[in-house]
Formats: C-alpha cells, sequence, structure tokens
C-alpha cells in the first residue's frame, strides 16, 4: 500500500475520514450523532454575521464567528455567542470550546465571561 500526500483533497474524502472517526466514536462512546449548529444575521440576504461550529454529545464546538466591520462594535458577536450557547444548552451540552486567532475575538469572548483554558 502506497502514501499519498494531497494538497487539494477531494472534500468527499475528507467526509469519509470524519463520518468513521464520528461512527467510532459515538460506538464507543454513546455521543450520538454530531450535528451542525450555524446562526446568520442577513442583510438583503446577505450574510453580515454569524457563528458556526458543532455539537456533538455534551460537547459544544464554535469553529467560527464572524462580524462584517461595519456592524461591529453592536454587540453582535455577543448576541452570537449568547445563541449558540442557549442552542448548545438546549442540545444537552455542558462545555463549549471555541477556537479563535490571536489577533480576533479573544477580547470578545473575555467580556462574554469566557477565560482561556489553552493555547495551540
Amino acid at each position: 500500500m502506497e502514501l499519498h500526500v494531497e494538497d487539494h483533497p477531494d472534500p468527499l474524502d475528507i467526509e469519509v475520514l470524519e463520518a468513521q472517526i464520528r461512527r467510532e466514536a459515538s460506538a464507543a462512546m454513546g455521543l450520538g450523532d454530531e450535528v451542525e449548529l450555524a446562526i446568520f444575521v442577513r442583510d438583503a440576504g446577505r450574510v453580515v454575521a454569524g457563528i458556526s461550529g458543532w455539537t456533538w454529545g455534551d460537547c459544544c464546538e464554535l469553529q467560527n464567528l464572524w462580524v462584517d466591520p461595519s456592524l461591529r462594535g453592536q454587540w453582535l458577536g455577543a448576541r452570537l455567542v449568547a445563541a449558540a450557547e442557549a442552542e448548545a444548552i438546549r442540545r444537552g451540552c455542558t462545555q463549549t470550546i471555541h477556537f479563535t486567532w490571536g489577533f480576533q475575538a479573544q477580547p470578545l469572548y473575555r467580556r462574554t465571561g469566557y477565560e482561556l483554558v489553552g493555547r495551540v
């Protein structure tokens, strides 16, 4: 068997890996299915802000939070975080993990009560 390095893998091939990992972890740990989570703010159909991630078992992972620069400073980001938290709780989550770059939303997360517990 040969190993193949791919710079632009087929998204369907990546989905095979993710689906198998989820299936095996769900079976081993009784986590159920991963469910996507996304909340958007639209203006005339165009996305101007949003937050997305997923929930799985008792965990919510938020991977993307963005607010159009013209709308920043209006607490829209905090409202998106609060809405995602409420939905995660509704889904049975007891923990939330956020991923952000150092130059981005860390002040927002601190203002909304989060603290940095790890850095990669």
